[in-house]
């Protein structure tokens, strides 16, 4: 894995997207703002293309490729889409759908393991190998599919940094801006390149403590929420839904950047109005 670099894996992606492997392609970029919280809409019409929900069929291409394991919902069409492995528990993977160039997956070699399951020391050791390998490249988690997944097999992801609102988000708690919904951030006295995984599991389990607080559920219950690694900050985010009426958003679209596959969906939550959207599909934050 050592000899894994930004410009090899940008080649490789490069190389599986013009042999249409990976769907991915130019977006348009519509920026707006939820109350003061900034958003950006990336319209990008290949989305059509991806499952959005849990069960969604993917197309017929896949019906001759190997899942990622006898309990996987995910495929592997293509093996040059293996990178490498990650703490001998991860499948580090370039992703099929794509709105950054390059997005990575980190999936788990037990492939019985569940998306609606809280992250555990070896995820955490998982992604701060990744954050080690690719600097520029911060880590997220969809739990469950109030969380925005819509793939069960358990994974992270590795988008490019920063996260859209990230400084916006730091800024808040020091001039009292005005954030939508309710989360949960802790900074480290380190980057988290050099935290120990243990470190920021501790963490993560104080956060999901005040997360199951905040959502009234008790401690068997699954508790849908997003994750965000970045720089020295690991965000927590408490989850209702997935889906309010039209509009949708995973971790990256609540911390600011929302991909949508047409037009129709940002006027969905222009209509429903971009902070109500982010209140309902949180927790809201008054």
């Amino acid at each position: 894995m050592e000899d894994l670099d930004e410009e090899k894996i940008t080649a490789a992606f490069d190389e599986l997207v013009s042999e249409s492997v990976i769907v991915y392609g130019p977006h348009k970029s519509i920026e707006c703002e939820a109350e003061g919280y900034p958003l950006e809409f990336r319209v990008c019409e290949h989305l059509n293309k991806k499952p959005h929900t849990v069960g969604a069929k993917l197309g017929p291409v896949f019906d001759k490729s190997r899942k990622w394991g006898p309990g996987s919902d995910m495929y592997c069409p293509d093996e040059r889409l293996i990178l490498g492995q990650l703490n001998y528990t991860h499948d580090l993977a370039l992703n099929l759908f794509c709105v950054d160039r390059p997005q990575l997956l980190m999936l788990t070699l037990d492939s019985y393991q569940r998306q609606f399951d809280p992250l555990a020391l070896d995820d955490f050791k998982a992604a701060l190998e990744l954050l080690r390998l690719f600097p520029s490249m911060y880590v997220i988690y969809n739990c469950s599919e109030a969380g925005g997944c819509s793939r069960i097999h358990k994974h992270l992801q590795g988008l490019r940094g920063p996260p859209y609102a990230f400084e916006y988000m730091v800024r808040a708690s020091e001039e009292k801006l005005n954030i939508p919904f309710r989360y949960f951030t802790h900074h480290f006295a380190q980057t988290l390149r050099s935290a120990s995984a243990s470190e920021v599991l501790d963490v993560y389990k104080a956060l999901i403590d005040r997360t199951r607080d905040v959502l009234e559920i008790g401690p068997e219950d699954i508790c849908p929420h997003n994750v965000v690694l970045w720089d020295d900050t690991l965000i927590v985010i408490p989850r209702r839904k997935g889906f309010t009426e039209g509009a949708s958003a995973n971790t990256g679209g609540m911390m600011g950047c929302v991909w949508v596959p047409d037009e129709g969906q940002v006027n969905e939550w222009k209509r429903l109005g971009f902070a109500n959207v982010l209140r309902e599909l949180g927790v809201p934050s008054a």
